[in-house]
């Protein structure tokens, strides 16, 4: 693989992590278009998670009013009341069960330490799983900045940071997260957007997990 098929293949990457982070925040007019390109990076990987992120489409397109898809969101995502699928990795990673544990002061550091600022207008929790796939976006978003400047120690690092991410913190909560949102909804557009993620980021980890920095670099210099 030479460098520009890895920097496009990494880019289709970067794109997919933007596109499902989008997915989980409140429904708005434009994320058709969204959709469809989060469908064409996936097909280009050739991801199992093409199929779900197709049905997750065609049931937007269906959808005639999508106040009822952000009341759906809101349920399940928001509360007020009791939520039906905590969005939030600390729920799932922490013994007390609850926001804003152990875990999510870790996921903070991580966004700080990799150069990351929180946004002042994101009020929500560093570990809600929109933030968490927007930080993988600009993991790999960085990996490919170092790989075109040949600075081939900086890309293996952010590929580093990426698989440690997953396997500490997305990757050890999505199973959890995406069960509970399938068996608390009727509604298939976050069913399949459910299982889109779960799919994506299980060959993602996979992905991640067949490198090492010997096989990056040769990668980078074919």
């Amino acid at each position: 693989m030479n460098v520009n098929d890895l920097i496009v293949s990494e880019m289709a990457r970067m794109e997919a992590y933007k596109g499902l982070s989008a997915c989980y925040t409140l429904p708005v007019t434009g994320l058709v278009t969204r959709l469809k390109k989060l469908e064409r990076q996936l097909a280009f990987l050739n991801s199992d998670a093409y199929t779900p992120a197709v049905f997750m489409r065609n049931e937007l397109e269906n959808t005639e009013n999508l106040e009822k898809l952000k009341v759906e969101f809101a349920r399940l995502f928001i509360g007020p009341y009791r939520l039906a699928a905590p969005p939030y990795g600390s729920i799932y990673l922490d013994e007390e069960r609850k926001i804003m544990g152990d875990s999510t002061i870790d996921v903070r550091k991580r966004y700080l330490d990799s150069g990351l600022a929180i946004s002042e207008n994101f009020k929500d929790a560093p570990d809600h799983i929109a933030a968490e796939l927007e930080f993988m976006y600009f993991l790999v978003s960085n990996e490919i900045n170092a790989i075109s400047s040949e600075q081939l120690d900086e890309s293996s690092e952010f590929l580093y940071r990426q698989k440690s991410f997953l396997i500490d913190h997305l990757g050890a909560w999505i199973v959890n997260f995406s069960s509970n949102t399938e068996i608390s909804t009727d509604c298939d557009f976050y069913r399949n957007l459910a299982r889109t993620t779960r799919i994506f980021i299980a060959e993602d980890l996979n992905y991640l997990s067949s490198l090492n920095v010997y096989q990056v670099s040769l990668m980078a210099t074919c």
